[in-house]
């Protein structure tokens, strides 16, 4: 399902693209807005996917929302003014429909939003096999699989260990366990996610990684043993 929202101030041109969203399964209507001021709001609280975005509204147009958002979901430009579209191309949108929309014309539309999320899937697929990106003091920071050696839970925040640093980040266990999308990571405490190859050895219910030993829970341990290669 993509989350789409509306943002058209004209009642009918809103009702109609409504009706257009209906038909199609794959798409998911959070809400509508008649100014952009409105929909600037829920952008900053939930992620969203496709907005289908009218360029003349009152107050905020929506060139200027598309460079207030905080992140960057698909954009679909509808207006009746065919002289914005090249200005509306410079924003690297997925498309340009002139009012009043045709049922075609937005089929067409669509079947380009779809083709670009699989694009995107697929790229994000590819890369969670070998890194993820973390968000830490504002920023966001890369982390290889290969440099990182373990993850440790520090009340509201996790700690990762590095090879070349540590960093602080906002999650839980339960939600990074998930997101790991590598078998060489398990969870062998409440409060630890371990990269198997950093481990240096094993003792009783501890294991070791670069000094620093890790509690093995007895849950976990059986779990453990059968992830290596014991001779």
């Amino acid at each position: 399902m993509i989350k789409t929202i509306i943002v058209e101030d004209e009642i009918m041109a809103r009702k109609s693209l409504e009706k257009l969203c209906e038909w199609y399964s794959s798409i998911e209507l959070v809400d509508s807005f008649e100014n952009a001021d409105d929909a600037l709001k829920l952008l900053e609280k939930q992620s969203i996917e496709l907005i289908l975005l009218d360029i003349e509204l009152p107050g905020m147009s929506g060139f200027d929302l598309v460079e207030k958002i905080p992140y960057l979901p698909q954009i679909i430009f509808t207006t009746g003014n065919k002289e914005y579209a090249y200005e509306a191309y410079e924003y690297d949108i997925t498309d340009f429909l002139k009012k009043p929309v045709s049922a075609d014309r937005f089929d067409k539309a669509i079947d380009k939003v779809l083709k670009i999320k699989d694009q995107r899937n697929a790229i994000a697929s590819s890369s969670a096999l070998h890194e993820l990106y973390i968000k830490s003091d504002g920023r966001y920071v890369r982390l290889g699989y290969n440099d990182i050696e373990y993850f440790e839970n520090v009340g509201d925040y996790i700690k990762v260990f590095t090879s070349h640093g540590s960093y602080v980040f906002h999650d839980t266990m339960k939600a990074l366990d998930a997101k790991i999308k590598n078998p060489r990571f398990l969870k062998v405490h409440r409060s630890y996610i371990v990269n198997l190859s950093k481990i240096v050895d094993i003792e009783d219910n501890t294991i070791v990684i670069d000094k620093k030993v890790i509690p093995v829970s007895r849950a976990y341990k059986n779990v453990l043993l059968s992830s290596l290669n014991i001779i």
